[in-house]
C-alpha cells in the first residue's frame, strides 16, 4: 500500500524528475516545488510564480508521467498551486471507465492527466504534418465503420523528438473516447511498459500484465524505437498487438524511426508495424511556426498574458526551429523572464531570454555567403555556378530558388539585396521564393531536404 503521506509521495517524483531532467532544468523549475496536501486523490504542489506552474504544465506533462508511471504512481493526480494563491477548488476526478467484467483484470489509466492539452482540435497542421493529422482524423471518423481498401491499423506515426507525435496519439485517444465513452483506451509508453513487466517478471505472473493490455479496445504506443535491446519486453508486446489486430481493436504508435530503421526490433514485430499506414512528421516551417506560438496564446493557461508582440513571435519562430517543444518552450521562457523582472514581454526581454539559454547572441547575423555555400554543397553544385552560371536547367536553378528562399527565411534579406546577389531582378527573386513554398506544401521529400538543410545552417 502506497504512502499517503504529501512529502514522501513528492520526493519519490522528484527522484524520478532528477533522472529525466538536466540538471539546470531540475534546480530551475523543480527544485523550488514543495508539497503540500492529498485531496481527493491529487497531490497538491506549491510552485514558486504563475510562470513556473505555467512551464512546469506546459513543457513538463511527459517527464512528470514517466516519473509517475515509473514510481507505481499512475494514477495519482497533480494540481500545482502558486505560492500564496488562494487555495483552489480540487478539479472533478478523471471519468471512470467501463464497468470490468467478473473475472476481468482492471485496466490501466486511459491516459495522464497532464495530457489535457493534447487534443486534436489543438494540433496546428502544415506541410509536414498533413498526413500524419489527416490519418490521425481518419483513425477517428471511421472507426466502427465499415472496413475501407486503405488499412490505418496500426497507424505508425514517427519524426524527431517534441514534433507532436504523441500530441497526435493521444488526440487520436481523446476523439475516440468522445465518439463512444466506453471504449476501453490505453496509453502505453514502451520504458513505462518494461518497468511493469520486470516487476511482473520477478513476481512470476506475466500473465495478469498481458491481458490487461490485451483487453483494451484502442493502445497507444509510444516510443517503440527503445525496445530494441528488450527482447522479452518485444515478445510481450507482440503477443498483445497479435491479439488486438486479430480482435479488431484499434493500435497507434509512435517512434523516432520508421519501422524498416528500428534496430533491434524482431522481423514479425516491425512486419505488424508496418501493416497500416506510416506516416512521418517533420519539422514546422516558419508560417506554421508563427501559427502554433498564435495558437499556444490562445490556452486557456496563457489567458492572464499580456499581449506578445508580432515581432517578439517572429524572433521566437526565427529561433526555435528544431521542433514544436522548443518553440512552445521558448514562448514560455518568454513570458516567464518578462514576468520575472514585472515587464511586458518584448523584443529586448526575447533577446535577453534567448541568451539566457542558448549562450549565443541573440542578433548574430548569418552571412548570406554561409547560406549559399551551405546549398550549394546540399544539391552538389559549386558555388560560382550557384551564383553566376546563366542556366534554366533544373540543376541549377532549383539550388539557386532555395538558396534566395534561405536567405529570406533565415537572414531575412530584402529581395532587392537576394536579386543583387544573384544579379537579378526583385520580382524574380519572389517568384522563386513563391515556387519553393509551393513545392514544399506539394511534395514532402522536397520539404523535408530543405527544412533539414534550414535547419543544419541556424
Amino acid at each position: 500500500m502506497r504512502s499517503a503521506d504529501p512529502s514522501i509521495l513528492w520526493d519519490t517524483i522528484r527522484q524520478g524528475l532528477s533522472k529525466q531532467l538536466p540538471e539546470a532544468s531540475f534546480k530551475e523549475w523543480i527544485a523550488p516545488c514543495e508539497p503540500l496536501k492529498m485531496n481527493d486523490g491529487a497531490l497538491w504542489i506549491q510552485v514558486p510564480s504563475a510562470a513556473a506552474k505555467l512551464w512546469i504544465e506546459q513543457q513538463l506533462p511527459e517527464e512528470f508521467s514517466d516519473a509517475l508511471a515509473q514510481s507505481g504512481l499512475s494514477d495519482l493526480r497533480l494540481e500545482f498551486q502558486v505560492n500564496g494563491a488562494p487555495s483552489a477548488e480540487p478539479r472533478p476526478a478523471p471519468r471512470k471507465a467501463a464497468p470490468v467484467a467478473a473475472g476481468a483484470v482492471e485496466p490501466p489509466v486511459a491516459f495522464p492527466h497532464l495530457f489535457n492539452r493534447y487534443t486534436l482540435d489543438r494540433f496546428v497542421v502544415g506541410p509536414g504534418s498533413q498526413l500524419a493529422f489527416a490519418a490521425a482524423k481518419a483513425v477517428v471518423d471511421s472507426f466502427g465503420k465499415a472496413a475501407t481498401p486503405l488499412s490505418m491499423n496500426p497507424l505508425f506515426i514517427y519524426g524527431g523528438a517534441g514534433l507532436g507525435k504523441t500530441h497526435l496519439m493521444v488526440g487520436i485517444g481523446k476523439g475516440l473516447m468522445e465518439r463512444d465513452p466506453n471504449l476501453r483506451v490505453v496509453y502505453l509508453k514502451v520504458d513505462n511498459f518494461f518497468n511493469e513487466l520486470t516487476v511482473a517478471i520477478r513476481a512470476k505472473n506475466t500473465e495478469p500484465m498481458r491481458k490487461k493490455y490485451q483487453q483494451n479496445d484502442v493502445l497507444l504506443l509510444d516510443d517503440v524505437q527503445t525496445l530494441g535491446k528488450m527482447e522479452r519486453t518485444q515478445e510481450e508486446i507482440f503477443h498483445i498487438l497479435e491479439h488486438l489486430l486479430q480482435h479488431g481493436k484499434q493500435i497507434v504508435i509512435t517512434s523516432d524511426k520508421p519501422p524498416q530503421r528500428l534496430e533491434g526490433c524482431h522481423e514479425r514485430l516491425i512486419t505488424r508495424f508496418k501493416w497500416g499506414l506510416t506516416a512521418d512528421i517533420q519539422p514546422p516551417d516558419f508560417e506554421t511556426r508563427i501559427a502554433i506560438l498564435k495558437k499556444k496564446l490562445e490556452d486557456v493557461d496563457f489567458k492572464h498574458v499580456p499581449a506578445i508582440p508580432e515581432d517578439v513571435l517572429t524572433f521566437i519562430a526565427h529561433k526555435a526551429k528544431g521542433s514544436v517543444r522548443d518553440l512552445e518552450g521558448f514562448l514560455t521562457r518568454v513570458i516567464f523572464q518578462a514576468s520575472l523582472i514585472g515587464v511586458p514581454p518584448s523584443l529586448e526581454v526575447a533577446h535577453a531570454a534567448f541568451q539566457g539559454q542558448s549562450g549565443e547572441e541573440p542578433t548574430a547575423p548569418i552571412h548570406p555567403d554561409r547560406i549559399f555555400r551551405m546549398t550549394a554543397e546540399t544539391f552538389n553544385v559549386s558555388y560560382v555556378d550557384l551564383m553566376k552560371k546563366r542556366s534554366r536547367q533544373q540543376a541549377i536553378l532549383l539550388p539557386r530558388q532555395v538558396a534566395m528562399y534561405l536567405a529570406r527565411e533565415i537572414a531575412s534579406m530584402p529581395f532587392t539585396d537576394i536579386g543583387r546577389s544573384f544579379n537579378m531582378h526583385h520580382s524574380t527573386v519572389m517568384n522563386a521564393i513563391d515556387s519553393v513554398r509551393d513545392r514544399m506544401k506539394r511534395d514532402s521529400e522536397f520539404h523535408r531536404m530543405v527544412q533539414a538543410l534550414l535547419n543544419s545552417i541556424h
